[in-house]
């Protein structure tokens, strides 16, 4: 995983009750569409786990256990290597038609740069928003859950 960030979660619900919360949120298939709200997979001590509405960054998440035989989530947020792999591959591409097509006029130049821009910063303010609609998923379900950035 890379450009990710780390929060610890904690709950005041049990781990199997989280887990399977996650799990009954999973999108299976289409007869099974109402109400779901991720796609991926639950393993027995994690999960990962993307948005369905928005497909960009992964939710990783593994319980570990503290010194006080309580499980906290351990939460990795990021993008895996084929996404930023297609990012990589779309920057390469706008910047080989931007030198191919260079004539000289610099308005082209600059409508060229404006573009690679925006499409840069609709990825980040997109990601900030999956972000949030994550945490408000894990706030209604636990209302007493605390997250807490790492780093």
């Amino acid at each position: 995983m890379f450009l990710k960030s780390e929060y610890r979660v904690e709950f005041s619900k049990s781990k199997e009750d989280v887990l399977e919360n996650i799990k009954n949120s999973i999108f299976g298939g289409f007869p099974d569409f109402f109400g779901k709200s991720f796609t991926g997979k639950v393993f027995e001590n994690g999960f990962k786990v993307r948005l369905m509405q928005k497909d960009f960054q992964t939710f990783k998440g593994n319980f570990i256990r503290d010194n006080e035989d309580k499980y906290s989530l351990e939460l990795f947020i990021g993008l895996e290597f084929y996404q930023l792999l297609t990012l990589a591959i779309f920057f390469c591409f706008s910047l080989t038609i931007l030198i191919r097509n260079f004539s000289g006029e610099y308005y082209i130049l600059s409508i060229y740069l404006m573009v690679i821009g925006l499409v840069a910063y609709k990825n980040y303010r997109d990601s900030k928003k999956e972000k949030q609609l994550f945490f408000d998923y894990l706030k209604n379900f636990d209302r007493n859950c605390e997250i807490v950035p790492i780093k």
